[in-house]
């Protein structure tokens, strides 16, 4: 508990899901919690209703596709707090699509919210993180290890935010930790149902959470309690259930194989 005492921690996409349950599991284990968000009203509101549970929790506003907007948001925390000790690219987007029904232009939307964000909120937070010996949490999905069928430009932009945590571990500042965490699906109120109109005609289990892998949805309030531990000993990745390991090994070692289970497990 005394480890976050005194500590900034900043979550992107916080007004709902699993970055507002990341910035309760923070704020309850001592640190000062903001979420940002592009939807003020929103974050005023759930700050609020937390405040009711006795889970104190600031927020800003700033939209993380703008270089100005977060450049923005983080003079203002530093402002206010004159630190920041944890960053938090929790923002990101999934989607159902056929593989040569997605454009390039769709393909680089995905590659703004789910990656870009990301590279802009680090860079925008890292003098701050040095001077803190700070860390970085990228939230992936096991979409960022493996492909998945109807899932593409998804998958494609997870890869890259792998790709992008990989590199902040080899060359960024020797005194700042990356996390990298790729959880299967994540229970939410809408799950099951939020992909019915884009998953039409591509078979029932694609609109499923995960587009139909077949794993129990994670708590976002047990993943995010995870997630505290694993700063807590500034571990490199957390991969959620433990066992998809195993088939990301296999792919490894022969992408056929590995591919072969996967089209097993999806049913095709």
């Amino acid at each position: 508990m005394g480890s976050w005492q005194g500590k900034v921690v900043l979550v992107t996409g916080g007004s709902g899901g699993l970055g507002l349950a990341i910035g309760c599991a923070f704020s309850q284990a001592g640190a000062t919690a903001i979420l940002l968000s592009r939807d003020e009203e929103k974050l005023q509101k759930v700050c609020e209703l937390k405040a009711k549970s006795n889970i104190q929790l600031d927020w800003i506003q700033g939209d993380v596709t703008s270089d100005s907007s977060i450049e923005a948001a983080v003079r203002g925390i530093l402002e206010k707090h004159g630190r920041i000790d944890l960053l938090v690219n929790n923002v990101g987007k999934s989607t159902r699509i056929e593989l040569l029904n997605c454009t390039v232009e769709q393909y680089a939307e995905f590659m703004e919210m789910n990656l870009y964000s990301a590279i802009r909120c680090t860079l925008a937070t890292m003098d701050a993180l040095k001077a803190t010996s700070g860390q970085v949490v990228n939230i992936g999905s096991l979409a960022s290890k493996t492909g998945w069928p109807k899932v593409a430009p998804y998958a494609v932009s997870k890869h890259g935010l792998a790709a992008f945590s990989h590199q902040l571990r080899l060359e960024g500042p020797e005194n700042v930790n990356c996390l990298h965490v790729c959880p299967g699906p994540i229970r939410r109120e809408d799950s099951g149902t939020r992909y019915d109109s884009q998953a039409e005609g591509m078979g029932d289990s694609v609109a499923q959470p995960g587009a139909g892998v077949k794993l129990k949805g994670i708590d976002p309030d047990f993943l995010a309690r995870k997630i505290v531990r694993h700063c807590e000993k500034r571990k490199s990745e957390l991969i959620m259930p433990w066992h998809a390991k195993l088939l990301f090994s296999m792919t490894q070692l022969s992408p056929r194989l590995g591919d072969y289970f996967l089209r097993k497990s999806n049913g095709s």
